[in-house]
């Protein structure tokens, strides 16, 4: 008894030590979001022509998947490798506590800033495009899978890449989801051939994983959800592998 109490103050302190460095960031990521999600669902409505019910199911569920994409693989990867830079991570392989929870503690923290703009994209969404929400436990299960097997992408990357390359990827992937990726627009739009690329990457199934278990604008698709969780555990065991190696 005396062990597992140990262990959850242990885990406690760790996620409130996470959550106190990142207060700061946390307005200026909500702030963000905010800007994204308004963004994507109004100025992408120009850009996509979206006057059907189709391409305002796109844009509304777009704007989630988007929110994700940009807190997950663009912002959690920046201040991990700040963390990287300065010597916080070195510091945290230092104290005695387990790779898993070090790793857990920042999932957790990241998992919840990137609900403000999942909540605000899906306000701004059904407001402006009429379009139900359909909360229930596999849409909350399906979302926390989505989010966790992202920002373990989003870690791996910035654990594995110098800060250059690290920037230059996540811009990539940022770039690639507003604007060449079937997110905010149908596939229809593209070369056949590049929804085999697309679809072997996490991102798009993520998209319409959301599509399916949060507004049932599509069917449901068991490879979606196998293609994103081999890549959350690749993910997974590259962040534990460099979290627990030695120098």
């Amino acid at each position: 008894m005396k062990i597992i109490k140990n262990k959850y103050n242990k885990t406690i302190g760790l996620l409130r030590w996470s959550l106190i460095r990142h207060k700061f960031y946390i307005p200026v990521f909500v702030i963000v979001q905010i800007i994204l999600s308004v963004g994507v669902i109004y100025g992408f409505s120009f850009v996509t022509n979206a006057n059907t019910t189709l391409l305002k199911s796109y844009l509304c569920t777009g704007a989630i998947t988007i929110n994700i994409i940009a807190v997950t693989c663009v912002l959690a990867p920046q201040i991990v490798s700040e963390a990287k830079q300065n010597g916080v991570f070195n510091y945290q392989k230092t104290l005695p506590i387990s790779r898993f929870e070090l790793l857990f503690s920042d999932l957790v923290i990241w998992s919840i800033i990137s609900f403000p703009g999942i909540l605000i994209s899906m306000f701004v969404g059904s407001i402006s495009f009429d379009i139900s929400v359909s909360i229930n436990l596999i849409g909350i299960l399906s979302l926390i899978f989505v989010i966790i097997s992202l920002i373990l992408l989003g870690f791996s990357i910035a654990y594995l890449l110098s800060p250059n390359i690290m920037t230059l990827i996540t811009q990539v992937i940022m770039l690639g989801g507003l604007l060449f990726s079937p997110i905010i627009y149908p596939t229809d739009r593209l070369p056949l051939w590049t929804e085999h690329i697309y679809n072997s990457l996490p991102f798009v199934p993520a998209s319409k994983i959301i599509r399916f278990s949060l507004f049932n604008l599509d069917n449901f698709d068991i490879k979606g959800y196998i293609v994103v969780l081999i890549w959350g555990v690749i993910s997974f065991i590259t962040c534990m592998y460099i979290i627990s190696r030695r120098k």
